[in-house]
């Protein structure tokens, strides 16, 4: 089975690039008008971003962050949206960062992260970008449908399919194949990387070790019993591509997402899927596995009872992939741009709306602490008012104190344990 696996990809570099291909000879996948930049842009016409300055706007709001551990997540959105230029770009990350790990990161909206990603692309921190999706934990950012495609898009217009299949794989473990044209863009995306890796391949993430001779300990309360999830989990590249391949695969039902099933549990490693997914692929009842055979030779032994069977197709798959591609973002580029100008209408009234919520919020609790200041004043001011007569009223509290006889206050504080009478609870007396 690694023989085919390597067979299919001298069959990708021997296949000829049948995609978009300009007068400049660059490579494209969807339109420009796919980016929506007049609908995009439209968000600077309101008053509220013409009076931002970014500079102060992120000192007031680290500031909040250290004395209160917290800012409103419509503040970041508006810096977030409001970045224009390179300087600001690691202001953002260090802001969506800080929204991330405080009690507000629940009441982001669903603009800022649209607007990280698509900031972040068009300034060219493209290796700053794929570190904050990926580290998903401490930043909260997750490319919606839209993104996802512009993501892809931007990568394989620019020839670095590493980085489109890293998105692909984005995808893959969000475990949601329901957009067709992200489906088949991560496919091409991960079919491109697989022909072509580039001069910067996918590289497997290296932990450096530790190379001090001093032995060091932690203290730990208790040891974490070592898990892998077989999904969140997965770094190496080959089990990243080939787990994304085998879910598109499974996603599609025709002979490109089947032969990409194959491939993507070959990848996986996950043997026992492969033969599992020929059986399933024959009209008859599979045959027996011989127990002296391998696994590789039970593939291949079913391989060529599908072409026995007729199911083996000769065309081109490059072919076939770019004309699956091609075929649905002519049906599903339009509806995509439509829904998403009228998004950004939606997010404008929506971060408006949010807005003026948080500006009241603020108001009224500046409101009650003036009243609170002002209880405040209001007792200080009667204490010194009525200071005499509460002295006349503490004196002769005190002078009544003073008359009561000793013997009686003696009396009153003694314990029940000293007199002879005294009955413990729960006990009754002898009879003598």
């Amino acid at each position: 089975m690694f023989r085919a696996v390597r067979k299919v990809r001298l069959l990708y570099k021997r296949c000829e690039a049948v995609s978009y291909i300009t007068k400049e000879g660059r490579r494209y996948v969807l339109s420009e008008a796919y980016r929506c930049e007049d609908a995009w842009n439209n968000r600077f016409s309101s008053p509220v971003f013409q009076k931002i300055k970014l500079d102060e706007m992120y000192h007031e709001l680290d500031t909040r962050f250290q004395q209160e551990g917290k800012a409103a997540a419509v503040d970041i959105d508006l810096f977030a949206n409001a970045v224009k230029i390179e300087e600001h770009a690691d202001e953002l990350e260090d802001l969506v960062h800080k929204l991330r790990l405080s009690e507000n990161t629940s009441s982001m909206l669903h603009s800022t992260p649209h607007a990280v990603i698509r900031i972040l692309l068009e300034l060219g921190r493209h290796e700053q970008l794929l570190n904050i999706l990926n580290d998903r934990i401490n930043y909260g950012i997750f490319p919606d449908y839209y993104c996802s495609c512009l993501l892809m898009d931007t990568f394989l217009k620019s020839g670095n399919y590493a980085a489109a299949a890293k998105v692909a794989a984005m995808e893959m473990l969000q475990e949601d194949w329901s957009n067709p044209l992200t489906t088949h863009l991560a496919l091409y995306s991960c079919h491109m990387y697989l022909k072509d890796p580039g001069p910067e391949p996918w590289k497997e993430e290296v932990v450096e070790e530790n190379d001090t001779e001093e032995e060091v300990k932690v203290r730990v309360k208790y040891v974490r019993n070592p898990y892998f999830d077989d999904h969140f989990d997965l770094c190496d590249p080959q089990l990243l591509l080939g787990k994304t391949f085998a879910t598109i695969g499974i996603a599609l039902s025709d002979s490109v997402g089947y032969t990409y099933q194959l491939v993507g549990w070959a990848l996986y490693k996950k043997w026992n899927k492969v033969v599992k997914c020929l059986d399933e692929k024959m009209e008859k009842d599979p045959e027996k596995q011989d127990p002296g055979s391998s696994v590789r030779d039970t593939c291949i032994l079913k391989i060529e009872n599908l072409r026995t069977l007729g199911l083996v197709s000769n065309e081109c798959l490059h072919t076939a992939v770019v004309s699956k591609v091609k075929d649905v973002v002519a049906e599903h580029e339009q509806q995509m741009i439509t829904a998403q100008c009228s998004v950004y209408k939606e997010w404008e009234k929506l971060r408006e709306e949010v807005l003026q919520k948080e500006l009241d919020k603020v108001k009224t609790q500046k409101r009650l602490q003036q009243i609170q200041e002002e209880k405040e004043r209001l007792a200080k001011q009667e204490e010194e008012l009525f200071f005499f007569d509460n002295l006349q009223k503490l004196n002769l509290i005190i002078k009544e104190a003073k008359s009561v006889p000793k013997e009686e206050v003696k009396r009153k504080g003694k314990k029940k344990e000293d007199d002879e009478n005294y009955t413990p609870p729960e006990v009754t007396k002898r009879k003598k």
